[in-house]
């Protein structure tokens, strides 16, 4: 039986050992905490919506093909009504740059192209599907929804074939003559492959160098379900959202501070995040602050990995020694290139971890087992986690066609 060792129990190690595990593929799952889903995949629920664009890149075909993926995903899982829930989400076109960003959609007739996936509301339409007061019109996103990702990464992981090992911090990777060596506290593990889904630090193992990453520190607050709030019914956005109340409690946020390490809870996030709540619904903002909660509310801090052209790194890895030692020509084949057999990358997902994290533990499966891949071959090109290093040698056309 074919084996891998996965390296990270968020959102991007579940989903990849879930896809592993369906194939038949015996995994061991490595988390150095005592529970999956602590870090950016730890917050009590996340927001599932694409990004809409007028015009299509390879970022946006991945988001949209992220979520379409996503969205089957969850609803094959059997417990799926209770980890996602399709409120929708609003778009509010909350200041002059959005409406006429909005405006320009609608202009292209993307309402009309896309009415099976967007409607374009105005304010009273939009109060209407909300079920509270708003003061701005904006696009309704019907598929979208909310989901509470420890409950999923502790679904993804139930399969027969995962093996979990907790409290295990991975300390380095090595290969063998068969295969690839984990060695973590407590345990030295060993397997045909190895996939590399710590987010923040992927780099410390040194086999992708060239993929840089920056951790982006972000805090959501939270406050309880009020009479202002309890008959809100879908996702809220402007430059920041705000949730339906689940479980009894409302999350709004985020803040977005690259490079800051800062593990407490700031009281001038939770002022900047009150005032985003503000600008969403005056009327709810009011209530919390009536009832002398806005600057002791709840509060959870976690650091996305933002990589340097926001897309995620996943796919298999180059030997970038080699490759500096020996720089293949810019129309080498890329099956002659120092591919490192049975090593894989699956992290750098930015705030859309919930989104494309599970196709690109997909992509990753493929690749194993040699079956059709999930994405577009360029996109696929575009996700490998060695892509920095030929594009810092001059080699952007190879990059972009390493899955042709």
């Amino acid at each position: 039986m074919t084996t891998a060792i996965v390296i990270g129990g968020g959102i991007a190690g579940c989903s990849t050992a879930f896809a592993l595990a369906q194939r038949g593929i015996a995994v061991t799952l490595v988390e150095r905490h005592a529970h999956l889903a602590q870090e950016a995949s730890g917050n009590p629920i996340a927001m599932l919506y694409p990004k809409i664009s007028i015009k299509p890149s390879i970022q946006s075909l991945l988001l949209a093909a992220s979520f379409n993926f996503t969205l089957d995903f969850l609803n094959r899982l059997p417990n799926s009504a209770t980890l996602f829930n399709a409120c929708g989400q609003l778009q509010l076109a909350f200041d002059a740059q959005e409406k006429a960003k909005q405006d320009a959609l609608f202009n292209n007739d993307y309402a009309h192209k896309n009415s099976w996936f967007c409607d374009f509301l105005n304010a009273d339409e939009a109060s209407d599907l909300a079920g509270i007061r708003l003061n701005s019109g904006g696009i309704f996103l019907k598929q979208a929804g909310w989901l509470k990702p420890q409950a999923l990464c502790q679904t993804l992981t139930a399969e027969a074939n995962i093996t979990i090992i907790g409290i295990s911090k991975a300390l380095s990777v090595s290969k063998t003559n068969t295969g690839w060596q984990v060695e973590a506290q407590h345990a030295t593990l060993e397997a045909d492959n190895v996939v590399i889904c710590n987010a923040n630090d992927i780099n410390e193992f040194g086999f992708c160098p060239s993929a840089h990453i920056t951790p982006v520190r972000g805090q959501i607050n939270f406050f309880a379900e009020n009479a202002a709030s309890k008959n809100l019914k879908t996702i809220l956005c402007s430059d920041h959202f705000l949730s339906p109340a689940v479980d009894g409690l409302h999350s709004f946020g985020t803040t977005y501070a690259p490079n800051n390490l800062n593990t407490e809870i700031s009281l001038e996030d939770t002022r900047h995040n009150f005032a985003a709540l503000k600008r969403i619904s005056p009327a709810i903002a009011a209530s919390v602050q009536a009832d002398n909660q806005a600057d002791n509310l709840a509060a959870r801090v976690a650091w996305r990995s933002q990589t340097l052209d926001y897309m995620p790194l996943a796919g298999q890895l180059l030997d970038e020694e080699m490759l500096s030692k020996n720089p293949p020509r810019y129309n080498a084949n890329p099956a002659h290139l120092p591919w490192l057999p049975g090593l894989y990358v699956n992290a750098g997902h930015g705030s859309k971890g919930m989104m494309t994290a599970p196709i690109c533990g997909e992509l990753i499966a493929s690749l194993i087992c040699q079956t059709a891949l999930p994405v577009a071959e360029s996109i696929a090109s575009r996700l490998n986690p060695s892509r920095f290093c030929l594009r810092a040698m001059g080699l952007k056309q190879l990059a972009a066609t390493l899955y042709r």
